[in-house]
């Protein structure tokens, strides 16, 4: 839905609401898909493939980084990189990727009902 721009206070808190009830939505609709995720994992493990095909959507099978035990010389080059680019950030204004956003916080909404 392309909500009209607020133009007055009631408009404005109408938004907000109208926000706030979808937000609502979203979090239930994601209780829903986590409860699912077993199942959905097993499903597709059953079919032994790597891309499933429906009419509504292609799944394909893709693995999470891995992760590596560093030695110590290579940590100590990683914790000293940190601490340059903190204080280069400190010195420095960013160049872009800064914007305002508007954080809802849902109230009351238990998403596991």
């Amino acid at each position: 839905m392309n909500a009209p721009e607020p133009d007055s206070i009631q408009a404005a808190l109408d938004v907000i609401d109208h926000m706030v009830a979808l937000r609502g939505q979203m979090a239930e609709v994601e209780a829903q898909i986590k409860s699912l995720q077993p199942a959905f994992h097993l499903a597709c493990t059953v079919l032994e493939t790597e891309r499933i095909e429906t009419s509504r959507a292609v799944i394909t099978k893709r693995h999470t980084p891995g992760q590596w035990t560093y030695p110590a010389s290579i940590l100590l080059s990683e914790e000293q990189l940190k601490q340059l680019k903190k204080q280069f950030q400190k010195d420095n204004e960013p160049t872009s990727g800064r914007e305002v956003i508007w954080a809802v916080k849902l109230m009351g909404i238990d998403p596991a009902e």
